[in-house]
């Protein structure tokens, strides 16, 4: 039977390809739609800006590609706006899914500003301030879900659980940690700030009081730097 490592990637990936830019202040007095729009298109022309270097996300997937143990597999969401690490697994090129990867999809929970052809099966688009209320079920939502409360590896990856519709997501596993395997679950937590990691150990443990948190108290650059010791023992890496 095979085994699933689940990756939850915020901010923190984006920051360190050098994707730093932030919503200004000045946006919070337009009209919602015309606030997406423009974070969309803004996002869209940063994403390309000569100075962002994804070398770090290609040296993990190239990581992971090369050292994932048979029957283990990764899969990977993100609350991130921007599809940097989308855009590196489709640059790989593969013609058929490689044994190590369970989806190709990157799953947006809070919607992507990537252009696509229709939204009708992908995440909403969720600002930061908005009310939880906001987030609706859609396909891509509903599968995701479906996939995290049924496994028990995760890895949190520059991801604070911070705002209230991140806050949210932890409460809907909450909702199921007695009956579905996300109670017993295990977590990894890697971000450099000390504080941080007891902020977003503590949600977790609020939210899924069985489950197991190790912290990593570095950059995601120094942790590949170091080969992901603790994917290692875990059995996942080789």
């Amino acid at each position: 039977m095979g085994r699933r490592v689940d990756w939850f990637f915020g901010r923190g990936l984006s920051i360190g390809c050098g994707l730093t830019w932030d919503v200004p202040a000045a946006w919070d007095w337009l009209p919602r739609n015309e606030q997406i729009d423009r974070i969309k298109e803004t996002i869209r022309h940063k994403m390309s800006e000569p100075h962002i270097e994804t070398s770090d996300i290609r040296r993990f997937l190239d990581l992971l590609s090369s050292s994932t143990k048979e029957l283990w597999q990764h899969q990977f969401y993100t609350t991130n706006w921007d599809y940097l690490l989308q855009s590196q697994i489709l640059s790989m090129r593969y013609q058929t899914k490689p044994r190590w990867l369970a989806n190709s999809h990157v799953y947006h929970l809070n919607g992507t500003a990537e252009t696509l052809t229709t939204n009708r099966n992908r995440s909403d688009f969720i600002l930061a301030k908005d009310n939880v209320n906001v987030r609706t079920s859609t396909c891509e939502t509903r599968n995701a879900y479906d996939r995290i409360v049924w496994n028990t590896k995760f890895i949190v990856v520059g991801m604070r659980f911070e705002c209230e519709v991140d806050k949210f997501i932890l409460r809907s596993l909450n909702r199921v940690e007695d009956d579905l395997p996300i109670g017993n679950s295990h977590w990894i937590i890697v971000d450099p700030d000390s504080v941080t990691l007891c902020n977003i150990r503590y949600r977790i443990k609020k939210a899924l009081p069985r489950s197991d948190v190790k912290v990593v108290p570095y950059k995601f650059d120094y942790w590949l730097l170091r080969g992901l010791p603790e994917l290692k023992d875990w059995g996942v890496i080789s």
